[in-house]
């Protein structure tokens, strides 16, 4: 399992964030039909606690 698919496990993100990489960035993808507390808490842990260069978008 990928360093990123544990942190999202770890997290409990894992149901509605989804991972790539792409230009030595990870990309994270949020599901847009969570709700907004959800999605702020998501795009915190990811920008706070994953640690690496990464996108956080949300669809």
């Amino acid at each position: 399992m990928s360093v990123e698919s544990n942190f999202l496990i770890k997290f409990g993100l894992h149901h509605f964030v989804s991972h790539a990489k792409g230009d030595g960035t990870s990309r994270f993808v949020v599901d847009g039909s969570e709700g907004p507390a959800m999605i702020a808490h998501a795009k915190y842990l990811i920008e706070e606690m994953y640690g690496a260069p990464s996108v956080v978008s949300v669809r």
